[in-house]
């Protein structure tokens, strides 16, 4: 199986690298990825830089070596009240928040002619859940909120959870890649470690707890693909 695993930035991608032995490394743009022969899968991991259209571009990229699935790995702010940093969520579906074409009867978070919801590898997903809870991890299914914003003021917070009920955090990537994995007909699914919450300072929260994260995501994900 061909597995491609795309993260932001390096301290995401830096547990793989680690416990992986890379036979290659290559470049398209600001597109880096390394790849990997790991129990007899061929890895893809792939820093694509933050945000929607980075994201999008490393994803584009990933599609074109026709990998049997496609994972968003790393970490993300709260949106659910319950949410503490360390939990986890894995995604059952992405959304936009920051997507709005209502005028044209569109739902908000919804791109027109496409999808409101990009959903996930619902068998992947399931798969990955269980690892995380026989591991002892606050892991829950939920929906991943994406935007080209760090999301640091309890007020947003508040408003993205009334607006999207089932939102368990937000990020910036997530969407963008489930949108391309959508338009190549791949699966894919997104797992993100919380790193941080509005109620605190969540940039210092962040760049305490990233490094971390990028393990909580990577452990787990590396156990799913050995099967």
């Amino acid at each position: 199986m061909k597995v491609a695993i795309i993260a932001a930035m390096e301290p995401e991608v830096a547990y793989y690298l680690e416990q992986l032995t890379i036979t290659a490394h290559k470049q398209v743009a600001q597109v880096e990825w390394w790849e990997a022969e790991y129990k007899n899968h061929h890895l893809l991991i792939t820093q694509a830089g933050i945000g929607k259209v980075n994201a999008a571009i490393a994803a584009t990229i990933m599609s074109l070596e026709k990998p049997d699935l496609i994972i968003n790995s790393g970490s993300a702010g709260a949106i659910h009240p319950d949410r503490e940093i360390g939990d986890v969520v894995v995604s059952d579906g992405a959304i936009y928040h920051d997507a709005d074409a209502t005028a044209f009867g569109y739902e908000v978070g919804q791109i027109p002619q496409m999808p409101f919801v990009y959903p996930s590898a619902q068998e992947w997903s399931d798969k990955l859940l269980r690892i995380y809870e026989a591991k002892g991890y606050q892991a829950v299914s939920g929906l991943v909120l994406t935007a080209d914003q760090f999301v640091a003021d309890t007020q947003k917070v508040e408003q993205l959870a009334e607006q999207f009920p089932e939102a368990q955090c937000t990020e910036m990537e997530g969407a963008a890649i489930a949108q391309v994995a959508y338009q190549f007909n791949l699966p894919c699914l997104i797992v993100r470690a919380i790193s941080d919450t509005a109620q605190m300072d969540a940039a210092v929260l962040f760049d305490e707890f990233i490094e971390k994260a990028g393990k909580i995501s990577g452990e787990a994900t590396l156990e799913l693909i050995k099967g």
